[in-house]
């Protein structure tokens, strides 16, 4: 009998991959992580490696959909945005928040080189909009991935503005954006519950909103995210340019899709 480095008993979960890609029109991926490290007290940093991201073409802001294994009788995934791609060297960069205790937190803090990673991918809908001349980037340290690869992705004859909630000074992420930059791009938490919006309000509310197209982009925990973008269209953006996503809620478990519960 031979054996086959491809089947899928070589690359538990690789069948049910197959059938998810095939269904959402993206591609089954059969990684392994290459290296880890923390990018901050709250932020690790986890390389993914393997040969088939070389057929990848992800947008800025777009994820890879992670198997974690099961949780009951159905497969457990968490959705994680592609901060750095290398496609000469086939290597993806996913920043992962560490708050709560989940799934997707114990897998982060568990990967090391050499685990085995099925994955889905290139996902996700919110990327720049081309007809924007300026894009405001708002949310918590959840949203910091999807935000820094975008307004990295912004043209330098445009403005970025920024503003992203962390817990506290030590937590700003690194980031190469070439655009110019309006606002604190870091809000500190401090002691303030992660679903309160008020700081990230008074941020917004202190921007003033450049003239000509924009476009608002917000994301993080659930109640925060429907408050900015409640407050972004009373400043007067019509609610089409408004692209908004929750990550998580507090004090709820995502569901096993990776996505929040919506009731």
């Amino acid at each position: 009998m031979t054996t086959e480095t491809s089947s899928t008993a070589a690359r538990p979960g690789r069948q049910e991959n197959e059938a998810l890609a095939e269904r959402l029109g993206v591609l089954a991926l059969s990684l392994r992580v290459g290296h880890t490290h923390e990018l901050t007290p709250s932020c690790r940093r986890i390389e993914l490696t393997g040969d088939e991201l070389g057929a990848m073409e992800p947008l800025p802001g777009q994820d890879l959909m992670i198997a974690l294994g099961e949780e009951g009788a159905r497969p457990c995934r968490r959705r994680y945005t592609i901060r750095h791609f290398d496609r000469a060297a086939c290597q993806v960069d996913l920043d992962i928040a560490l708050h709560g205790d989940g799934p997707g937190i114990r897998w982060a803090m568990a990967s090391e080189p050499g685990l085995p990673v099925e994955a889905v991918g290139p996902r996700g809908k919110i990327s720049l909009d081309p007809e924007a001349t300026w894009h405001l980037f708002v949310g918590d340290d959840a949203f910091a991935p999807a935000a820094l690869a975008m307004a990295e992705a912004v043209p330098d004859d445009q403005s970025v503005l920024l503003a992203i909630e962390i817990d506290g000074a030590g937590h700003e992420q690194p980031e190469e954006i070439h655009a110019p930059v309006v606002g604190p791009r870091w809000v500190h938490r401090g002691q303030g519950s992660p679903s309160d919006p008020a700081r990230l309000l008074e941020a917004v509310a202190s921007l003033p909103l450049p003239d000509g197209p924009g476009h608002a982009y917000v994301g993080g925990e659930h109640h925060l995210v429907a408050a900015l973008r409640d407050a972004l269209v009373a400043r007067g953006m019509a609610p089409d340019t408004v692209s908004f996503k929750s990550y998580w809620r507090l004090g709820r478990q995502n569901a096993v899709n990776g996505e929040p519960e919506r009731t």
